[in-house]
């Protein structure tokens, strides 16, 4: 378990306050506690029984006593999870949970065993294994904040499966009032965002990057990296993509590409999505401006010069005329 870190962040749940029968001077600090779980997913075949460890942290300069039990989790879009409130009814009979009080040392954790039964008889894919770890209330006559922290490991079946991801690029173009031009955009960064949905029949595990160049005026290519991300089905994970222009007016374009696995890990297949747009500093602007503003006023300038020298020449004139 060294080094391990859980793979989606573990949840943060809101328990209760339990208050004592005799009266408190105030309430405690919360404990504070943190779980983690395998880095990666647990690969497991169907008939196959095996513990899984966790581990649970207490950074605190107290011992906790904690209970570690099982719970149904929902991962939904953007890798937000729920925890369902009750045991998940796939694992129930597949998952063994330590029974009874586990105590953490202060300033140290605990590795705890989870035994999974894998089923005979279950389909190649990734699956998703919740629980809870709740603080005991103390009986010292305080009032105890508890939180329970809730946390998933994931079991991977291998197996050849069928994955299927689409994604789009929606990068904001020149919007004013009614008029929207989706290939122009005033400002000194490209910012889009990127959507990869899943649309197969299994969860997936993706990665990817974000190609940036710029012409004609050739700025430094670079290069954003999307990190490996877990995928459930029917959900949709969204990411911040962006570019610099090389110069105050610059054509930029962006290439996207996501790659995962094919039916077979050895396999993968790729998604290339591309977006370039005409990029105009705002500062550019402003000098164009500045530079029109400049030649109108010496054009007034000129012409107030030469109406002044007509005027001047028409008075000369006159007396002249009147002499003769």
């Amino acid at each position: 378990m060294a080094g391990a870190t859980a793979v989606v962040v573990a949840a943060l749940v809101p328990f209760s306050a339990v208050e004592a029968s005799s009266p408190s001077p105030g309430p405690r600090t919360p404990r504070s506690l943190a779980v983690s779980v395998p880095a990666d997913a647990v690969r497991l075949s169907p008939g196959e029984t095996s513990p899984i460890r966790i581990r649970v942290l207490n950074p605190g300069s107290t011992p906790v006593t904690v209970t570690v039990k099982g719970e149904g989790v929902i991962l939904g879009d953007n890798g937000t999870t729920r925890f369902t409130g009750a045991a998940d009814p796939q694992w129930a009979g597949h998952t063994d949970f330590p029974r009874g009080d586990l105590t953490v040392p202060a300033q140290g954790y605990i590795d705890v065993p989870i035994t999974v039964h894998m089923p005979a008889s279950i389909s190649p894919d990734l699956y998703y294994i919740g629980f809870l770890v709740t603080p005991v209330a103390s009986a010292s006559g305080n009032v105890v904040v508890i939180n329970q922290i809730g946390a998933f490991f994931v079991i991977d079946v291998p197996g050849a499966r069928v994955r299927k991801l689409t994604a789009d690029l929606n990068v904001p173009g020149f919007n004013w009032g009614p008029i929207h031009l989706g290939g122009l955009l005033i400002g000194d960064r490209v910012v889009g965002e990127l959507t990869a949905h899943n649309i197969g029949p299994s969860s997936v595990q993706f990665f990817g990057e974000n190609d940036a160049t710029s012409s004609p005026f050739g700025g430094t290519p670079s290069q954003q990296r999307i990190g490996k991300s877990l995928l459930p089905i029917g959900r949709s994970r969204s990411f911040q993509v962006s570019a610099q222009p090389g110069f105050l007016i610059d054509m930029v374009t962006m290439t996207v590409t996501l790659t995962y696995p094919d039916q077979v890990e050895s396999a993968t297949k790729q998604i290339v999505l591309t977006n370039t747009m005409l990029v105009i500093s705002p500062w550019l602007i402003v000098a164009v401006c500045v530079l029109i503003a400049l030649v109108v006023c010496w054009r007034l300038y000129a012409r107030h010069r030469r109406r002044s020298r007509r005027r001047a020449i028409r008075q000369l004139d006159r007396p002249s005329a009147q002499r003769a």
